[in-house]
């Protein structure tokens, strides 16, 4: 008698498949019929979930190494049809191919093979005819929700604020949430950070839509979400991938339900939005134990310089570690005092020649298109490891791959760089000067203002400086500032 497992997998989207109690039991009877003994620890079942991406089903994946393990527990994978086992015809051959050289088989019971070269013909054409439906399918529901979303359809739940009344309804405003909306909108605007907001909300005891507490992600997404100003917004967001898609793909259409915000007000947080929030920044003051935390330097290995409260001071946070062989050690009052006198001397200086510009409103379609190129080659480092490990690929073979992906990640990496910066050509030297002059002036206010909070005066600093490097040794200090255009 031969050893086997049975795959029981149930999606979501096809009506036409059998019940997994259905299933079962005609695997069972089959391998009654062919002297195949199968136990109740080899019987995978998956329920809801599609058979297009093998990495998606723990079953899958828990079966697969039972049939590679050294031990050779099972001779034969038994599946109601081929397209339970994978409707992803290059997965279906990959993995077929892995467990015949482990000499194991994969029999459907219901679309019996000949043998030879037609069965493996046979085969393939079932594979593909599998694919085929599953692609076929995702296009029609695709085509039905686009064609929605164009027409100011509600798909989908309800974003915070809105109460769904029913199918094909158009939702209401739930008046409670809405005045949190409007709240949340009117701190972003007077200088709260996501994060800030994300902890102030939570402080107050708001859950999500979904129960949950808010992250300052999910305080970005409610900023930026167009529903709030009357419009409908779908395809914004790739969830197989993980990534926003670019905005020629994202459908934005006029919607029958009652905005919660102004467009003034929609208007003004975009615009702060594409301004002050950029790529790379130093970690959200709101989080940190100073307001100078993150922004200094030490000259000798680059480490941020950590704050012990209980002493008042500064050092470089690597050689408190042991890690760093020079001290930055730094009072608290010194390096206030340094940090403040420094941004006075640029300011008086009205040298920003060496300012550093950040371009945030041009090149933004290009940069989109970097991104996915990026968001593409990590998809394939994932796909190269996986070839690896199910021993497609030999070490060798990885590492060359990885290797190239790699230098092309880093490369389109520094094209976004090169498109995210002006040239000091691109602004005059008397706008320089008044915008420059005017955004230290603002943050210098708030810095010097004993009223001010550490959050305050963090956000007030991080407007304008990118990072200062402390050289203790030479007792100087290195600003880098910026300026958004």
């Amino acid at each position: 008698m031969k050893n086997g497992c049975l795959y029981i997998r149930v999606s979501t989207d096809d009506q036409l498949e059998l019940s997994p109690d259905a299933q079962e039991r005609l695997l069972l009877e089959y391998a009654h019929k062919n002297d195949i003994l199968v136990s109740k620890e080899h019987i995978f079942h998956e329920n809801g979930i599609s058979g297009r991406k093998a990495d998606k089903r723990p079953a899958f994946q828990q079966m697969i190494a039972l049939a590679k393990s050294n031990e050779h527990p099972i001779d034969v994978i038994l599946v109601w049809k081929f397209s339970r086992f994978a409707r992803n015809q290059e997965e279906s051959i990959v993995y077929k191919s892995l467990l015949k050289r482990n000499n194991v088989d994969v029999v459907s019971i219901s679309e019996p093979l000949p043998d030879g070269m037609i069965g493996s013909l046979v085969e393939r054409i079932f594979e593909w005819m599998d694919e085929y439906y599953s692609i076929n399918l995702s296009v029609e529901v695709t085509r039905g929700m686009t064609e929605n979303a164009l027409r100011g359809g509600y798909q989908g739940s309800m974003p915070f604020g809105y109460i769904h009344t029913g199918h094909k309804e158009v939702p209401v405003i739930d008046e409670e949430q809405a005045r949190i909306v409007r709240e949340v909108f009117d701190m972003f605007l007077n200088g709260s950070t996501f994060t800030q907001i994300a902890r102030w909300l939570n402080n107050q005891g708001v859950k999500s839509t979904r129960g949950g507490k808010f992250e300052n992600r999910t305080v970005r997404y409610m900023l930026q979400n167009p529903f709030y100003v009357g419009k409908v917004r779908w395809n914004y967001y790739d969830r197989k991938n993980s990534k926003y898609k670019s905005t020629d793909e994202v459908i934005i259409a006029d919607g029958k339900h009652e905005p919660i915000i102004s467009q003034d007000v929609w208007d003004g947080v975009q615009a702060k939005i594409n301004t002050h929030i950029r790529e790379y920044k130093p970690r959200d003051v709101s989080t940190c134990k100073h307001w100078l935390s993150g922004m200094v330097q030490c000259s000798s290995c680059g480490a941020s310089l950590g704050y012990c409260k209980s002493g008042h001071y500064f050092n470089c946070y690597k050689y408190t570690k042991g890690l760093c062989e020079h001290s930055h050690f730094i009072t608290e009052k010194s390096l206030v005092e340094n940090v403040i006198a420094g941004i006075e001397t640029k300011l008086d200086s009205r040298d920003f020649y060496d300012v550093h510009i950040v371009r945030t409103s041009d090149n933004s379609s290009q940069i989109d298109i970097l991104r996915k190129k990026i968001d593409k080659l990590n998809i394939r480092l994932i796909k190269a490891k996986d070839a690896y490990m199910d021993g497609i690929d030999s070490l060798e073979e990885y590492k060359e791959n990885k290797t190239k992906i790699q230098k092309e990640i880093e490369s389109l990496q520094n094209d976004i760089v090169e498109l995210s910066s002006a040239k000091i050509e691109d602004i005059s030297n008397e706008e320089l000067v008044r915008k420059m002059t005017d955004s230290i002036n603002a943050s210098l206010s708030v810095i010097k203002d004993e009223n001010s909070d550490y959050v305050e005066k963090g956000n007030a600093l991080r407007r304008i400086v990118e990072k200062i490097v402390y050289d203790k040794e030479n007792n100087s200090f290195s600003f880098m500032f910026y300026l958004s255009i």
